[in-house]
């Protein structure tokens, strides 16, 4: 649940930032207290080498930032705070390379909220910052529940109460869902509730692993199953070497199971790894025969179609392969990829697997192709193939002051997900191609204020970065509320 301000657009998945010139990163994760009731951590850091230092009647140097943070619910104001957050003061100021952080614990009901946050250079009016993400409280009494997976830079045991400590550990938290090569390990926190009330004396496992974003394959090296006892507050605390993690997209995945192998409940975290330390080999494609292989009778003209087709279902590894032939064009060796993309998904009958997705490759290319992208580049495109036609599909192109824009529903998206929507909208009102704004399916870019977008707030001003601003925009006649039911 965070993003950096700035960052690829990679990341741009559950935090949203606007126009902002302070650098900055928030994430928010939702825990129960001992008394059962909800509260959200709201973590952030601030850079502070952009900031404005001014000397103080001691002749150190200090930094200070003012922080409105937003707890909205049903586009009203729920909670605000508003303070100033200051730097450690400094002898000079030749080396401002660290950053302020805070974190604000706040309890909330059940519901969903948008939190924002509003930053602004205390002694410089001009540097400003934003960021907004959305969350849903859902906890139940007594029944079976995490809480968020909360990343964290350190931590130490303690039995000190600060702003950071936490169930005998003080947790310095980690607000970025993104691992450089520098950062080799990463570290977890989580709490698992009512395994007492759930498991009663029975045991239970809980898996650990880290999987890939689209495959959904967990990683042989990446998983670590443990017996638990249960407890009405479970904690688990552990890290992985990712050191040898391939740069790409991945979840980290905590599951449930009981003495039955059966699985009962699962918490995901989305995060990108970039690990420049392993380098790509192409020449592995060089032991692939093809030779009396559906792969081989490919039309050459058609074969950078659709290699590059396969982009949205493609692994990590299997993007670097895609990515090397928009480059070289090495009719063998595309087709000893194409083959052995197939053979990973059914050896058995690679050509049938190849043949099912071709029907949906051209399905994507008849309805959602623009003048300039293939359907399957599209962002419509990227959900169709990725997860099937929708259950529904709502569409509005006439409501006044909005978007023309579609709604996607669907029912089930395996291998647990239910009840998912998708909003697109088309911001050029001539081409075919609809953005993707806003979703809740896991892994997914999700804006809780797309509301605005599709009113075309960016363009009129509606109140996108007004802090007193506490309603969507009305749109006379919008259905994009019931389309989300």
């Amino acid at each position: 649940m965070i993003k950096k301000l700035l960052l690829s657009s990679l990341l741009l998945l559950t935090l949203k930032s606007y126009a902002s010139n302070i650098d900055a990163t928030m994430r928010n994760c939702v825990f129960l207290s001992s008394s059962d009731s909800a509260y959200v951590e709201t973590q952030f850091t601030v850079g502070a080498e952009n900031l404005k230092f001014i000397q103080r009647p001691d002749n150190k140097w200090e930094a200070s930032v003012q922080v409105t943070l937003l707890y909205m619910i049903d586009s009203s104001v729920f909670k605000h705070l508003k303070y100033l957050l200051f730097s450690e003061p400094l002898i000079d100021t030749t080396s401002k390379n660290f950053n302020l952080t805070d974190l604000k614990r706040v309890s909330l009901p059940n519901g969903e909220f948008s939190i924002e946050i509003y930053l602004e250079d205390y002694n410089n009016k001009s540097l400003t910052g934003f960021m907004t993400e959305g969350i849903n409280i859902n906890f139940k009494t007594d029944s079976l529940s995490f809480s968020d997976i909360e990343l964290v830079a350190t931590y130490s045991e303690t039995q000190e109460k600060s702003i950071y400590s936490k169930r005998g550990y003080e947790i310095q938290p980690y607000t970025i869902q993104y691992y450089p090569t520098a950062l080799p390990k990463l570290t977890f926190y989580a709490e698992v509730y009512n395994t007492d009330n759930y498991f009663h004396e029975d045991k239970f496992l809980s898996s650990v692993y880290i999987r890939e974003s689209l495959s959904g394959k967990p990683l042989e090296h990446f998983i670590f199953n443990s017996k638990q006892t249960p407890e009405q507050i479970k904690i688990l605390f552990s890290s992985f070497d990712i050191s040898n993690l391939p740069t790409g997209s991945y979840f980290l995945t905590i599951e449930l199971r009981n003495k039955m192998n059966e699985h009962v409940a699962e918490q995901n975290l989305y995060f990108i790894r970039t690990n420049t330390a392993i380098v790509f080999n192409p020449n592995q494609l060089d032991s692939v025969q093809v030779e009396n292989a559906f792969a081989a009778t490919l039309p050459a003209d058609s074969l950078n179609f659709y290699l590059q087709s396969l982009s949205p279902i493609a692994s990590n590894e299997e993007h670097n392969y895609i990515d090397y032939f928009r480059k070289s064009k090495n009719d063998t060796a595309m087709r000893a990829f194409i083959y052995k993309f197939w053979v990973a998904r059914n050896a058995p009958d690679p050509l049938a697997a190849w043949e099912n997705y071709k029907v949906q490759i051209y399905k994507a290319e008849e309805s959602f192709k623009t003048q300039t992208r293939h359907g399957f580049e599209t962002d419509r495109g990227i959900i169709y193939i990725k997860y099937g036609a929708p259950d529904q599909m709502n569409k509005s192109s006439q409501e006044p002051g909005t978007y023309p824009y579609e709604i996607w529903h669907y029912y089930f998206i395996a291998p647990n997900q239910t009840d998912k929507h998708f909003v697109f909208y088309n911001t050029d009102l001539v081409s075919n191609n609809y953005k993707l704004i806003h979703s809740d399916a896991i892994g997914e870019i999700n804006n809780p204020r797309w509301r605005y977008k599709l009113n075309d707030a960016f363009k009129n001003k509606k109140g996108i970065n007004n802090t007193d601003k506490t309603d969507y925009p009305d749109s006379f006649g919008s259905h994009a509320d019931d389309f989300m039911k």
